[in-house]
């Protein structure tokens, strides 16, 4: 369209979103392990925006574009950005190492609700079930079992398995972390060392 810059308005309307995208690209034999924890907007994005800012109403960046969900390759309501802390972290993993310095819990995990409480006979339906703890991991470290319930990390209190994803994404090897589970009726704290 030959235009120099535009700037169209909308509002987020999730945060931690999983559209699936990058699902094919999970690889654990290759170590690539893909997050997705988008923000959702219906500002107007098309092709060939991605890269471009997601900013706030003060001009902040808290985002950058990268996808769309459409069926024609327009926009069509839907476009998701990368949150702005999840790509500083990259940057400056980029920049001082030369690569990115991914964590992972060693886990396999799903959303819970009422159907998956109720059919894994857990005493909450909030926070994330580890439905795997794979050998040697930073979960079989802390002594993390299947059923367990992830209810925080840090603090934060955790209603997807996209935003664990994305919190953990923010942490480097090395870090400490403190994860609040839920096992059977028992809600406890475990303090672990991500490798």
């Amino acid at each position: 369209m030959n235009l120099q810059s535009t700037v169209t308005a909308g509002i987020v309307s999730a945060k931690n979103r999983n559209i699936d995208l990058l699902a094919s690209k999970y690889n654990p034999e290759a170590n690539v392990f893909p997050i997705e924890s988008f923000i959702q907007t219906d500002a107007a994005v098309n092709s060939g925006n991605s890269g471009g800012a997601l900013v706030n109403t003060q001009g902040e960046l808290v985002g950058i574009n990268t996808a769309i969900a459409s069926g024609n390759g327009f926009y069509t309501g839907y476009s998701f950005a990368i949150p702005s802390n999840i790509v500083k972290k990259v940057t400056l993993d980029l920049i001082k190492f030369g690569a990115v310095n991914r964590v992972q819990l060693g886990a396999g995990m799903i959303n819970n609700n009422s159907d998956v409480a109720k059919t894994n006979e857990l005493e909450t339906d909030r926070g994330i079930v580890l439905t795997t703890i794979a050998e040697n991991s930073n979960a079989a470290k802390a002594d993390l079992k299947i059923n367990d319930v992830i209810l925080e990390l840090n603090g934060k209190t955790i209603s997807s398995v996209a935003e664990f994803q994305g919190l953990l994404a923010l942490q480097n090897p090395g870090d400490r972390i403190t994860l609040t589970i839920q096992r059977g009726a028992n809600a406890k704290e475990l303090e672990l060392k991500l490798e």
